[in-house]
């Protein structure tokens, strides 16, 4: 149901169509929800003209999960009718003819476009879902009864009155973020060296970077990366391949955390002698070894050779690894002598202008590796009070461990994967969405008896908000 008095009204918004918010979508059609989260009006806003994907596919590293890991995703008896066209796409057999390697992130990228194309054409024939594609969410303006969600759509700027906000846009790597972690350990960048996102150099072909990287090879100054992710190691392999011919001898990569390794179980760890802590490192639930921060697949190799030979893979690149706990006078003297520093410390949400009615600016807390937020992704802000209705868990944002789901000692960060927004993380999103709203039907059926016994005496219509029924 979507009306259209001073601006539209809805439901839910889910702001960003990318990997979480199509994970939502999946897992709510799925589980059978999908429904009750269209009943009040459903409208998915996303910047890209072709959603699905969001930024998956402009990455040229490998992904951290087998192709099978994705497939699983659009595998349902809900999905089967709906997918079944992908049966004569490219982009569906090249990840099934290889669904036990981890493959390149634009061949994910363009399996989940074209499955969300399919599944767009699906949910707004059969459940009145609107997509407003090529458009930008510019602000948000939250009060107790939800979020005016102000959106650039078709030249025109449009007010959304939402009880619900699905907000997951992509995240964002700031310098001042990197400068600051630094800082807190003691360490610095000098000015002269500048710093640059892996975000945006993972993008990168060889020769791009090749040409990124010119002036650092003619100079007599060093290569940071500092980070001890997926994306650290895939920079770091990045990086080897494409300027060892031009003269990259060593690089040096500044971790805080431990490097840990990822493996299905303990005997295959043991069998590959990896020594692992038995209560820190093992998921209680899955038996797998560092499940949550763990190394996988292709940058678990690239970091086994680092840790084990000092070398970048099979080139003949050198690394050396300087823990800021360990190390800590070797990674000043790193910085001090680098010209160019790589950030590889993570994402921070991309998000909109948060304010409240009445002009105050809305910042939303961090914890490590996200946002501090509830097991429904829903935020609390700089003074800890809970924003209901407003849900993030995509990258930049995360969600914190489930002891129920699982996950290792050790790890106190936040989750992130495809496979989890499709399935444990999106659920609790999607029962925390639906329950706002049923709550809102409720106060609803109990406001109308009272409002028609008000407008029979020609009393004044009074709405919920005012008449003392709270969110």
């Amino acid at each position: 149901m979507f009306t259209e008095s001073m601006g539209i009204e809805c439901g839910c918004v889910v702001g960003g169509a990318g990997p979480a918010g199509m994970g939502l979508l999946f897992n709510a059609l799925k589980s059978g929800t999908l429904a009750a989260l269209a009943r009040d009006g459903l409208i998915i806003v996303d910047s890209s003209p072709t959603p699905g994907a969001g930024c998956l596919g402009d990455y040229r590293i490998t992904a951290n999960s087998v192709g099978d890991v994705f497939l699983d995703c659009l595998r349902h008896p809900a999905l089967r009718e709906i997918f079944e066209p992908l049966e004569g796409a490219l982009a569906y057999w090249r990840v099934r003819y290889q669904a036990q390697s981890a493959l390149p992130l634009p061949d994910i990228g363009q399996l989940l476009t074209e499955a969300s194309s399919l599944f767009f054409e699906h949910i707004v024939n059969h459940y009145g879902v609107k997509l407003w594609h090529s458009s930008t969410i510019t602000q948000v303006v939250a009060d107790s009864e939800g979020y005016e969600v102000w959106v650039e759509h078709e030249g025109h700027l449009h007010c959304i009155r939402s009880r619900t906000l699905v907000l997951n846009l992509g995240g964002r790597q700031d310098s001042q973020y990197l400068l600051d972690g630094l800082a807190d350990q003691g360490l610095y960048v000098p000015p002269s060296a500048s710093i640059h996102s892996a975000d945006r150099l993972l993008r990168m072909n060889s020769v791009q970077l090749r040409q990124q990287f010119a002036d650092a090879l003619a100079s007599d100054k060093g290569i940071t990366l500092v980070g001890g992710s997926h994306s650290a190691f895939s920079m770091l392999e990045n990086l080897a391949d494409a300027l060892e011919f031009a003269g990259l001898k060593t690089l040096n990569l500044v971790h805080r955390s431990p490097i840990r390794l990822f493996y299905e179980s303990a005997e295959e760890a043991r069998q590959s002698g990896y020594v692992f802590n038995p209560q820190q490192d093992v998921c209680p639930v899955t038996g797998r070894i560092n499940r949550s921060g763990g190394l996988r697949y292709r940058a678990r190799d690239v970091g086994r050779a680092a840790v084990e030979r000092g070398r970048v893979g099979n080139t003949g690149v050198s690394v050396r690894l300087l823990s800021t706990r360990e190390d800590r006078e070797a990674v000043q003297q790193a910085l001090a002598d680098s010209c160019m520093v790589v950030q590889c410390t993570g994402y921070q949400p991309r998000l909109p202008v948060l304010m409240r009615r009445d002009g105050s600016m809305i910042s939303l807390r961090e914890a490590k590796g996200g946002l501090d937020s509830d097991p429904g992704g829903c935020p609390i802000d700089e003074h800890g009070l809970r924003l209901h209705g407003l849900h993030l868990f995509g990258l930049g944002a995360g969600l914190g461990v489930d002891p129920s789901l699982g996950s290792e000692a050790s790890f106190d960060g936040r989750i992130y994967g495809v496979w989890q927004f499709h399935h444990d993380a999106s659920r609790a999103v999607i029962e925390a969405v639906l329950e706002r709203l049923r709550y809102k039907s409720r106060e609803i059926d109990v406001a109308a008896p009272n409002l028609v016994e008000r407008l029979e005496n020609g009393l004044p219509f009074l709405f919920p908000g005012f008449a003392g029924i709270k969110a």
